[in-house]
């Protein structure tokens, strides 16, 4: 057995097969569809949410998972003879996931004397779940749960992650952006870039004239990254954006960095619902914080849609 056990949220985006490889707890978060809940990678997967994504006029509604979710899992991995646990979630600043997660494991923790660290992850997405498993290959290496906090720290610290919306609609519709910015944007073909600030908010980086441009930016953007931190390793990902994606491939093919893909992913439900179809982004983190185990990730990570 390791030494700690590792927990997440379904916002980190790791398919069944990663999450079984590594023996990753997951809670998922949850969307509804008008009447219709789901939990999010149990009930829907994201090739299903995106198409159910393009046929509805009013966005579905993300929500956290309950506390007793968390009790659960938690529970369940000290009945497995876990005392350490570290629980690894979406950035505060976007969900209640985390405080919550922190609630469920003050409780069992004062109740069955186990440690539970819960750490925000800042973020979202592929890098969220970076951490996870950059976590989960130390515990089956053998190594402490000391070790882990100092990686996911590391990565929380020096990863970027870029998004670009193909539109501005779904951001419009959830309240981020004003309809005057969506009408704007739309008109002039202005793509605007966005990322997570160190504390896991969304900002805006820039904007550009269209998504050849924009997408040659973050390029540009990761590229500036390698110069400042080194060698990176970089996740392409995206909601069926197939011409973007073609638009960053010839950006990367450009770029003299020292950075190298690990892989194309999908973003998930929760992150969709707000960027939207037709998103595209890249995600790097130094070489030295990447665990060589993880070179295979493609075989899991691909999109399947």
């Amino acid at each position: 057995m390791n030494q700690f056990a590792i927990v997440t949220d379904s916002a980190a985006d790791l398919p069944a097969s990663l999450v079984e490889k590594y023996g990753i707890k997951v809670v998922p978060l949850h969307v509804t569809f008008g009447t219709t809940e789901y939990a999010d990678g149990v009930d829907i997967e994201i090739a299903e949410f995106l198409d159910r994504l393009e046929r509805v006029e009013e966005l579905p509604i993300t929500s956290q998972p309950a506390p007793a979710d968390f009790l659960a899992v938690y529970s369940s991995l000290i009945d497995e003879g876990y005392t350490q646990i570290l629980s690894i979630h979406l950035s505060a600043v976007l969900s209640g996931t985390c405080e919550c997660a922190r609630g469920a494991a003050a409780y069992i923790a004062q109740e069955r004397g186990a440690r539970i660290e819960v750490f925000d992850s800042c973020c979202a997405t592929v890098e969220q779940g970076a951490m996870v498993l950059e976590a989960a290959c130390c515990a089956q290496a053998g190594g402490s749960i000391e070790e882990a906090l100092e990686r996911v720290g590391a990565i929380r610290r020096t990863g970027r992650i870029y998004f670009i919306p193909d539109s501005l609609d779904n951001l419009v519709k959830g309240g981020r952006a004003s309809k005057f910015q969506g009408m704007a944007t739309s008109l002039l073909n202005i793509k605007i870039e966005v990322s997570l600030t160190e504390t896991g908010a969304i900002e805006v980086l820039h904007k550009a004239k269209g998504m050849k441009n924009a997408v040659s930016h973050i390029v540009k953007l990761m590229g500036e990254q390698a110069d400042e931190m080194g060698p990176l390793v970089y996740y392409k990902l995206h909601t069926k954006a197939y011409k973007a994606l073609d638009y960053m491939e010839a950006a990367l093919e450009r770029s003299q960095a020292p950075m190298r893909c690990l892989t194309v992913a999908t973003i998930g439900p929760t992150i969709a619902t707000h960027v939207g179809l037709g998103a595209v982004g890249l995600f790097a983190y130094p070489e030295e914080f990447h665990n060589p185990e993880l070179d295979g990730i493609a075989e899991y990570l691909t999109p399947k849609f």
